[in-house]
């Protein structure tokens, strides 16, 4: 996952990957501001949700922060 957040902008973006390799990205813009780590924090719970709807037995988080 990777937080963005500018002047103007705020925005996020995820890869959820499969143990089988199917790989799922996805970008998010937010309607509110937010700063990078509060964009990278919800990154993390929306790919946790989104995992969560797939049914996923165990999630791993990877951030570049």
């Amino acid at each position: 996952m990777d937080g963005l957040s500018t002047k103007d902008d705020n925005g996020t973006g995820l890869i959820i990957e499969s143990p089988q390799g199917v790989r799922c990205e996805h970008a998010l813009k937010f309607i509110f501001k937010a700063s990078n780590n509060e964009a990278e924090y919800e990154t993390l719970i929306a790919g946790v949700e989104l995992c969560y709807t797939a049914w996923a037995n165990s999630v791993i988080a990877f951030s570049e922060s």
